[in-house]
C-alpha cells in the first residue's frame, strides 16, 4: 500500500507541482486545496459557488465565493456553466490577479464539458461522447451489448398515452418506475417517479414533459438501490465495492428522496461479485469504444434475482466520498482529474484497485442527507440520536451516539444531514430504514416536513438483519 501511494503522489506531484490551479467549483474545496498544497502547487485560486468563504489560510490558497449556489445540482451547475464560459469583470480582474500569464490549469467540477476558462484549460472536461452515455433512455443498448441481464423496459417520446399503456404492460404488481432524459443535467432522483395508477402518472407526465425529450419505463425493482464504481487505467479498469443509494420512498408519492449514500451495507457475495464483474465489463468497453479514462459508476438494484443495472453516469460520482474517507492519505479527486487529462500515474490498474478496495472494504462511511423547504434555519443545530431496532431516539448525555441529526442553512431553506458514527455502526446491513428513523425524528424535532417514508427492502430476510443489528448495538 505504501509503494502505490508513494508512486502515485510522486506522479501527481509532477502534473502539479510549482503550478498554479484554479479550483472553479465542486466539493470538499478546502480538502482539494491542501492536496494540490502537499503537492507542491506554487498556489491555487478557489472560486467557491457556495454564499459564505470559509475560514481557511491564504498561504494555502486564495479563497473567493461566487454567490451562485443553488440549492440543487442542476440549477448550480447551469450557473457555473455560463461562469466559465462567459465571466464577468470581477471573475476576470480576480484571475488576472492571480495568474497574470494566464499559465495556471483548471479543474472544475465533474459535470463540467467546457475545455477552457479565459484561455486556460480546464484539465478535468468530460468529452461529449462520454455524457451521452449517461442518458437513461438509451443505456439499455449497452447492457444488450455486453449480454448483461436488465429488466425489461420501454422508452418513448412524451406521449401519455403509450408511456401509460406501457406502464401497464410492464407492471408486475408493484407498479413501474418512469425515468426521463433530455438535455438537463439529470442526477439524484430528479427525472425519476414511481407510477401504480393512472393519477400518478399524470403527475409524473407533469414533472417530466417540461424537461425530458424521452421517458423509459421499467418494472419497479424492488430491492436496495446499489452502485459499484470503476476506474478506467490506461490498462485496464479498477473496480472497487459496492456502495448503498440511500433512496427512501415517499408514502403515497410518486417521488423519490435521494438522502446520499454509504458503504455500510454489504450485499450477497454472489451479488457482489455480479455487480463488479459488469463494472469490469463495462470499463473496458467504455475505453475501447469512447476513450475514456477516470470514474464512472454502475448503478441498479440488488434484487431476490441478483443485481440489475439501471445506468451508469461518467464523471466522478458523489459517492466516492467514501473511498476518499478510507484512504485519506489518497488524493482521489485529483487521480481522477490526472487520468482526465491522460497523465500517466504510474501504477496499474490492478495495483490501485487492491489497495482502494482493501481500504474502502475495512473503513465505513457515509454521507447522508436532504434538503428541505419546510423551515429556514439561521444556525447550526445538533442532536445526538441513538437507533434501537428500525427506531430513533435522542441520545441521553451519558449515552453512546449512533450517529448526530444536524439542521443547516440552506439557500432553499435547510439542510438535513445524518452523520453516521462510524464506530458505533454495525457492518452489513443497509442504512436506509436508520435514515427513514432518523428523518422522522428530524420532523417530529424541528418541523423538517419530509413526510412518511419507507425504506427499500433487502435481498437478505429483514429480521435476519433487525436482530445483527440489535445484536451490535447491545455489544
Amino acid at each position: 500500500m505504501n509503494h502505490v501511494l508513494a508512486a502515485l503522489n510522486e506522479r501527481l506531484g509532477r502534473l502539479f507541482g510549482d503550478r498554479l490551479v484554479v479550483l472553479a467549483g465542486g466539493t470538499r474545496l478546502a480538502k482539494r486545496a491542501h492536496e494540490l498544497h502537499a503537492l507542491g502547487a506554487r498556489h491555487t485560486l478557489v472560486l467557491d459557488t457556495d454564499d459564505h468563504a470559509p475560514l481557511h489560510d491564504s498561504v494555502i490558497a486564495r479563497w473567493v465565493s461566487l454567490g451562485i449556489k443553488g440549492g440543487f445540482v442542476a440549477v448550480e451547475q447551469r450557473r457555473l456553466g455560463k461562469l466559465l464560459a462567459k465571466p464577468g469583470a470581477e471573475v476576470r480582474a480576480v484571475l488576472r490577479d492571480f495568474d497574470p500569464a494566464a499559465e495556471a490549469v483548471v479543474i472544475s467540477t465533474p459535470y463540467n464539458e467546457i475545455s477552457t476558462f479565459e484561455g486556460r484549460p480546464v484539465i478535468n472536461a468530460r468529452e461529449h461522447s462520454w455524457v451521452e452515455l449517461e442518458n437513461k433512455t438509451t443505456i439499455d443498448a449497452l447492457w444488450d451489448e455486453l449480454s448483461a441481464r436488465r429488466a425489461p423496459a420501454m422508452v418513448f417520446d412524451l406521449d401519455f398515452e403509450r408511456l401509460w399503456g406501457a406502464s401497464e404492460i410492464l407492471d408486475r404488481g408493484a407498479g413501474v418506475v418512469w425515468s426521463g432524459d433530455g438535455p438537463a443535467i439529470n442526477g439524484g432522483a430528479n427525472f425519476v417517479r414511481r407510477v401504480r395508477s393512472y393519477e400518478e402518472a399524470k403527475e409524473a407526465f407533469e414533472v417530466l414533459a417540461p424537461k425530458c425529450e424521452q421517458v423509459r419505463v421499467m418494472p419497479f425493482l424492488e430491492g436496495i438501490p446499489v452502485s459499484v464504481h470503476g476506474i478506467v487505467f490506461p490498462d485496464g479498469t479498477a473496480v472497487l465495492r459496492p456502495i448503498e443509494m440511500v433512496v427512501p420512498r415517499r408514502q403515497g408519492q410518486a417521488k423519490f428522496l435521494y438522502a446520499g449514500c454509504a458503504s455500510y451495507y454489504d450485499p450477497p457475495v454472489w451479488i457482489r461479485d455480479e455487480m463488479r464483474n459488469l463494472a469490469r465489463r463495462v470499463g473496458e468497453h467504455l475505453r475501447g469504444t469512447v476513450g475514456y479514462r477516470g470514474t464512472f459508476t454502475l448503478d441498479g438494484i440488488a434484487t431476490e434475482d441478483g443485481f440489475l443495472p439501471t445506468e451508469i453516469n461518467t464523471r466522478y460520482g458523489g459517492a466516492m466520498v467514501c473511498f476518499e474517507d478510507a484512504v485519506p492519505t489518497l488524493p482521489l479527486s485529483l487521480v481522477q482529474v490526472a487520468l482526465v487529462a491522460g497523465w500517466d500515474l504510474g501504477i496499474s490498474s490492478m495495483e490501485f484497485e487492491e489497495v482502494v478496495l482493501q481500504a474502502a472494504d475495512n473503513h465505513r462511511s457515509g454521507a447522508v442527507g436532504a434538503n428541505v423547504r419546510a423551515v429556514q434555519p439561521t444556525e447550526v443545530d445538533e442532536r445526538r440520536v441513538v437507533f434501537t431496532g428500525w427506531a430513533c431516539r435522542l441520545a441521553h448525555a451519558d449515552e453512546p451516539a449512533h450517529a448526530t441529526l444536524r439542521l443547516s442553512p440552506s439557500p432553499i431553506g435547510g439542510r438535513l444531514d445524518l452523520d453516521l458514527h462510524r464506530e458505533n455502526m454495525p457492518v452489513g446491513a443497509p442504512v436506509a430504514a436508520l435514515t427513514v428513523a432518523a428523518f422522522a425524528l428530524a420532523d417530529q424535532e424541528w418541523g423538517t416536513g419530509l413526510g412518511a417514508l419507507e425504506p427499500a427492502i433487502a435481498v437478505e430476510d429483514v429480521a435476519e438483519v433487525e436482530e445483527s443489528f440489535e445484536e451490535a448495538v447491545i455489544a
